[in-house]
């Protein structure tokens, strides 16, 4: 039952591809990628699938969480893309707030790719948090990453 819940959350989060179905991309072009996440074992340390213009994992931890008062928090976190084509592979440092006051609660992150493929691009990252059976807690996080190449628009997102 579990894994019929991982599948569904997917498809539903568009992160169910195939190695085949990855675009040809070069440095220059943006990278938009679908990814679902949760906490394993536990917080602060994230896992999950990525899919879109990278097919493979994701992987990362909470940095920091300050709750701002207002019913938002304010997150500094590490992303790492791991491909299935393992030379498109990227960590990647962000920041921004979780508003808390909607319902489902969404995130908006930007910042940089700090290693790996696209070294210095602008990552614009976000999330809504789901329900699903693959996290211990049954709480996930599903959106969208986009790096920047050097044909895109630096401040999309900003």
């Amino acid at each position: 039952m579990r894994l019929l819940g991982l599948i569904l959350t997917l498809f539903m989060a568009g992160g169910i591809a195939t190695a085949g179905q990855a675009k040809d991309v070069r440095a220059a072009d943006d990278i938009q990628l679908t990814y679902t996440k949760w906490f394993s074992p536990g917080f602060p340390t994230m896992v999950g699938v990525v899919g879109g213009d990278i097919v493979g994992s994701f992987g990362g931890a909470v940095l920091e969480r300050t709750p701002v008062g207002d019913g938002t928090v304010k997150l500094r976190a590490r992303y790492e893309v791991i491909g299935d084509d393992r030379s498109q592979s990227f960590t990647a440092l962000v920041e921004g707030l979780q508003d808390n006051r909607t319902h489902p609660a969404t995130a908006v992150l930007n910042g940089v790719v700090t290693a790996g493929w696209l070294a210095g691009e602008p990552v614009h990252a976000e999330y809504t948090v789901i329900s699903c059976t693959q996290a211990p807690n049954h709480v996930c996080f599903t959106g969208t990453i986009r790096v920047l190449g050097e044909s895109g628009d630096k401040t999309a997102g900003n």
